[in-house]
């Protein structure tokens, strides 16, 4: 007897061929239980998809890109971000891969099915590359300038509504007058330009003097130190809001270099983790970057299985945290 097919495996459950076949490639109206029911049934005839026949018959390749900008790729947010958009394409039977800077000499991007772009600006040329190809892309986070007709949908976090939250999370454990550190913005929708919105409007309510130093996205010592020392030179700064883990995580020997060690001035983060909150600090902002990746990914395989009239456009929630317990609030 030769090896089960899918006909076989729906008369043995007594359903019909589309109803298996959509259950086995995570696509279609098919309930969880039904899904569930026909995974546990081709493993027990024994039923294993011929996934380079099938692929073929959809004109599929059976992978997706994600293009990390190489200004940020070596910052801790985006490993969890790309593992997330990982297991969730490989939960409906797609390979990621990671496309570098020299991707923009590909003229057709006939090896991938769909794209995700992360924090990237119009100006790069690979974006600029799947702008004409016939690829459907979704972008994480907004990029100034996409084009409606080529996006297929958008997954954000309210950055400026997020700094805000943070902000108050910060006053209400006694910081009065916090500065931002945030590395060098991109475009006019980039998530630096948002938290720094943010945060000129939280200063403008709260009545009190804007202080804002910007530094590269990997600073040497003596750049954090010198940016440090700027922003607490005024006298009434009592607190701190790094807009990137990787440098906040250099802060406390930074401080204590420059005389003001710990206690004396207070510390908050936006954080690529929960678990990268210590008891230096009064508050965080855990951005979630795994179930964002897996957002990201999940929004991609339904445009690609089903283009969307319009853009798709959905919010990542962000966990505001405190590392004494205190209530977590969701932005």
């Amino acid at each position: 007897m030769g090896k089960p097919t899918i006909i076989d495996l729906a008369k043995h459950l007594g359903i019909s061929k589309t109803t298996v076949a959509d259950a086995l490639k995570g696509s279609g109206r098919v309930a969880h239980e039904t899904r569930a029911r026909v995974m546990e049934a081709a493993k027990e005839i024994g039923y294993v998809s011929n996934r380079a026949a099938r692929q073929l018959r959809e004109s599929s390749t059976g992978a997706i890109a994600l293009y990390v900008p190489q200004r940020v790729r070596n910052m801790s947010f985006y490993m969890p971000f790309a593992l997330g958009v990982a297991d969730e394409a490989a939960k409906h039977g797609y390979d990621l891969t990671l496309v570098s800077d020299r991707s923009a000499d590909r003229s057709g991007w006939t090896h991938v099915d769909g794209a995700i772009l992360v924090d990237a600006m119009m100006g790069d040329p690979v974006v600029q590359s799947l702008i004409r190809s016939p690829l459907p892309i979704v972008t994480a986070g907004r990029i100034a300038g996409f084009p409606d007709a080529r996006s297929s949908g958008i997954v954000e976090i309210e950055h400026t509504k997020m700094c805000g939250e943070i902000l108050d999370a910060m006053a209400s454990r006694g910081a009065e007058h916090p500065a931002l550190i945030c590395p060098e913005p991109g475009d006019e929708s980039s998530w630096v330009r948002q938290i720094v919105l943010g945060y000129k409007e939280w200063c403008v309510r709260k009545n009190i003097r804007q202080v804002i130093e910007v530094v590269s996205s990997f600073p040497t010592n003596a750049q954090l130190e010198a940016s440090l020392v700027d922003a607490l030179s005024g006298g009434d700064v009592d607190s701190l809001l790094f807009g990137w883990q990787d440098v906040a995580q250099r802060a406390e020997a930074a401080l204590t270099r420059i005389g003001h060690g710990l206690g004396k001035v207070k510390l908050a983060s936006l954080l690529s983790s929960k678990d990268n909150l210590n008891e230096s600090y009064i508050a965080g902002l855990d951005l979630q970057p795994y179930e964002f990746g897996q957002r990201t990914a999940a929004l991609l395989r339904e445009a690609i299985s089903s283009p969307p009239a319009t853009p798709a456009h959905q919010l990542h929630e962000a966990l505001v945290i405190q590392p004494d317990g205190g209530a977590n609030t969701r932005t």
